[in-house]
């Protein structure tokens, strides 16, 4: 009696089955190599894969592809981004500066506005009515007198006395009279004197210099008020359109008569 042998191993039902199916239509067929392609995908530490491979009893390995992420590519990635940052790290920096030079300028613009338009156009025109003009000179801004021709710098008055010294000769000839707007008050260099043909006797220098203030020392520069800067302004040059014998840097050796004062006079 003839038996039916048993297959070892058995035959898989499934494969015969999914075949049985799919032999009208072969390119349905699912081959195994394809799913195993695709299903044995996995990170492999290359120390492991090398031991494996000289482990293994087989002469010829098909490698198909490999993937190497080494410590190079790591170092790579950090110097770009490192490169990326420091672009977005320029730009922000430049786009602050802009925002920045944006906000100055408004002030900037604002304070020009508030400072310097009505406020100094009506100061200017007040003062120029009596012969002081604007200027800006070595860091200063200057409300200056100019006289043309000089003015004849001949008499010379005390504090202590009533009589004026009147000189033969000029002393010298002041060109100018400078007061500078920077200050709050009158102080040393507030006031400067621009002579020629001689130095005037209550500034330190010949030419051009910082004249002493005298009584004038403290005296607030208003700034805020037109009409009181004027009669500050006023007083300043009849002031040293003469000469001051009680603070002077040098007394004029010159011939002089005396007469009686009658005028307004600011004591140095």
């Amino acid at each position: 009696m003839n038996e039916t042998k048993a297959l070892s191993p058995p035959l898989n039902q499934s494969f015969l089955k999914r075949l049985n199916e799919n032999k009208k239509d072969e390119s349905k067929l699912t081959l195994a190599g394809d799913a195993l392609k695709n299903v044995i995908a996995k990170e492999v530490k290359f120390k492991d894969l090398n031991d494996r491979l000289q482990s293994s009893r087989q002469e010829k390995v098909l490698v198909k592809e490999v993937f190497l992420e080494s410590e190079l590519d790591f170092v790579n990635s950090i110097k770009q981004l490192k490169g990326i940052y420091k672009e977005e790290l320029k730009q922000a920096i430049e786009k602050v500066n802009d925002l920045f030079q944006n906000e100055l300028l408004k002030l900037q613009q604002l304070y020009r506005s508030e400072v310097i338009g009505d406020k100094l156009l009506e100061l200017v025109k007040t003062v120029a009515d009596a012969g002081w003009y604007l200027l800006m000179k070595d860091n200063s801004v200057n409300l200056c007198k100019f006289y043309s021709p000089a003015y004849e710098v001949t008499e010379g008055v005390s504090e202590h006395s009533d009589m004026v010294k009147v000189f033969e000769e000029p002393v010298c000839y002041l060109k100018a009279v400078f007061l500078n707007l920077l200050h709050n008050r009158i102080t040393y260099g507030s006031i400067n004197l621009s002579t020629e043909d001689g130095q005037h006797p209550n500034c330190e220098k010949s030419n051009f210099g910082a004249a002493c203030a005298g009584s004038l020392q403290d005296r607030p520069i208003p700034l805020d008020n037109p009409e009181q800067l004027l009669q500050l302004l006023n007083e300043i040059s009849n002031t040293y359109q003469r000469i001051h014998l009680d603070s002077s840097y040098f007394t004029p050796s010159g011939t002089a008569t005396t007469r009686k004062d009658n005028t307004w006079k600011t004591a140095m």
